[in-house]
């Protein structure tokens, strides 16, 4: 399919492109079950033929409503237009710390559009586990009398990357009274300070209903938040923790004039306690009560976490998870780094935090598979989901300490960072080199290509400052006893039982289905915590735990050096 065939034409300069969306909740007996949107487009055309809307089919193993919607109704000037769905398949596009493109559907017009165009359809919304497992929280829930959802998921827009005038409004006729109804731009009707393209509008975050926010009233610029439901710990303190953050973040990444930017919190019953970033804003999980995601302090890393994600540099090219050692190695060095150094958590949490990290590395069967594995397998395998962060964050941790006493404390990650941040159009590995040769020679290069080949980095003992030091403990190595790939697969059908592993001996058979588990991500650096299954066979439902334990091995941590002030740890 030719490239230009997919762009939609500007129509007259006097029409600058302009999109207004409406999204619509419906509610019966409390609980939101639909969705309605309304597109209204000024200053576009399609010609005959040619897509007018396209909306992917998977966003980052997240199913999406292309499937659900089964009409749109469209109208431009000279009257309806019938759209006709056809599936494709797109090359996979970074989407900051997500993915866009890959298998999509397009609505196709039948004839030539003319003048403004309308476009409205519905879907049903639900709070049903995600078929495919683990993934970013972009789905619709719809828990304690509200809903939410990203934009990736639901919004059919069109094609190319023309920036529109876009304004987010809300009809809440439909919910119980004194629903409210937020968006990334803020509360209520909203338009975008500065045009916005169709992905990122995707990359907004959505929630109507009964909703709590922090402030109260959110400003109209800088932060604010949202809050769907009642986490097992104070949300709104936390979100207030938060704001301050955003503060530091702020003035840290030189910003003269903060835009809105906001925080959403909701349940996740698959991955508790992960979260993704979004266009000014990001969504963070919580769930329930003593297990992974009810921590605060925890959720603190998270949301420092995802909220660097929208001020940092990402590598754009190679597209998507295959640059994902970049965007989140450099977060998970960062969530800890920042929020010490502004004096927002102890060095105690720092240090557990690192651990938690440099535990699930160093135990890991896959600590030096090669950089190429992750992208195809990154849904399959939780070992390898999760070495972008940890192996990536020790690789930052390692070079920003040879940067550091290469130039007698002058100079540091930051500098780097900040290089990046500085280049113009899409960002290469071959950039991120060319910033290692000039600050730190060839072998700095040589280190880098090693360290995608699966070298394993090993920051200096005192890498992360003078309070603490390395040392090699003894610790478990992760085994959940059967394929884990099985996890994102629709029916989850337990296949892989090791014989003698801990799941075997627990009473774990080839041929169940598995209803619901503990994030897997969560149990990898948590050397004592179970692996709670919920096991259908039969016809029969029960419960099922076990330690998902193997061998033990010598592991890097890192330890408090007795005597160190607390005043004088951070770097």
């Amino acid at each position: 399919m030719p490239g230009a065939a997919l762009l939609l034409a500007l129509a007259a300069p006097a029409a600058a492109p302009a999109v207004e969306i409406v999204l619509a909740p419906h509610a019966t007996r409390g609980t939101v079950d639909t969705l309605a949107v309304t597109l209204r487009f000024r200053g576009v055309t399609a010609a005959a033929g040619m897509p007018v809307l396209r909306l992917p089919l998977v966003a980052s193993n997240v199913d999406t409503v292309a499937r659900s919607i089964t009409t749109m109704d469209a109208r431009d000037a000279r009257g309806a237009v019938t759209l006709r769905a056809r599936d494709v398949d797109l090359p996979v596009a970074a989407a900051r710390d997500a993915e866009a493109g890959g298998p999509s559907r397009e609505w196709i017009a039948d004839r030539a559009i003319d003048g403004p165009l309308t476009v409205r359809y519905a879907f049903p919304v639900a709070s049903d586990l995600p078929v495919r497992g683990s993934g970013p929280p972009f789905a619709f829930r719809t828990d304690d009398a509200a809903v939410s959802g990203a934009g990736h998921v639901f919004l059919a827009l069109p094609p190319g990357d023309i920036g529109y005038r876009t304004t987010i409004a809300w009809d809440l006729s439909a919910l119980p009274s004194g629903a409210r109804g937020v968006s990334s731009l803020g509360e209520g009707r909203r338009t975008a300070a500065e045009p916005l393209t169709a992905g990122q509008i995707r990359m907004g975050f959505f929630m109507a209903g009964r909703v709590a926010t922090w402030p109260a009233t959110p400003p109209a610029t800088g932060f604010f938040s949202a809050l769907q439901g009642t986490p097992p710990f104070d949300g709104p303190a936390l979100m207030r923790w938060t704001g301050t953050l955003y503060g530091h973040y702020s003035r840290f990444f030189r910003q003269k004039s903060p835009p809105p930017y906001g925080v959403f919190l909701r349940f996740n019953p698959i991955n508790a306690g992960g979260g993704v970033g979004l266009y000014h804003s990001f969504v963070a999980t919580y769930g329930r009560p003593g297990g992974p995601g009810s921590d605060p302090e925890e959720l603190q890393f998270t949301l420092a976490h995802e909220m660097f994600h929208t001020f940092q540099p990402f590598i754009e090219q190679p597209a998507g998870l295959e640059s994902s050692w970049f965007g989140e190695g450099l977060a998970t060095f960062y969530q800890r780094r920042l929020p010490l150094r502004f004096g927002m958590v102890t060095p105690a949490a720092f240090l557990t935090d690192l651990n938690t990290h440099a535990a699930r590395y160093y135990t890991s069967a896959k600590a030096t598979a090669p950089n190429r594995d992750i992208a195809p397998n990154f849904w399959r395998d939780t070992r390898l989901r999760t070495l972008p962060y940890d192996r990536g964050m020790l690789y930052f941790a390692d070079l920003d300490d040879k940067v550091r006493k290469a130039s007698g404390g002058k100079r540091s990650l930051d500098d780097l960072m900040f290089a990046m941040l500085a280049l113009r159009g899409p960002t290469t590995n071959a950039d991120w080199e060319a910033l290692l040769r000039r600050e730190l020679g060839e072998r700095a290069v040589t280190d880098f290509r090693a360290f995608l080949d699966g070298a394993m980095p090993l920051p200096a003992s005192d890498a992360f400052g003078p309070c603490f030091r390395r040392v090699a403990k003894p610790l478990r190595r992760f085994e959940p006893g059967f394929d884990g790939a099985i996890l994102a697969t629709p029916d989850r059908i337990v296949a892989g039982v090791v014989p003698g592993s801990a799941v075997a001996q627990a009473g774990l058979r080839d041929g169940d289905a598995i209803v619901t588990w503990t994030p897997q991500d969560y149990l990898q650096g948590e050397q004592t915590a179970l692996m709670k299954l919920t096991i259908k066979r039969d016809g029969r439902i029960f419960p099922l735990e076990y330690l998902p334990r193997g061998e033990t091995v010598d592991a890097w941590q890192w330890e408090r050096i007795p005597g160190t002030p607390d005043t004088g740890c951070a770097l």
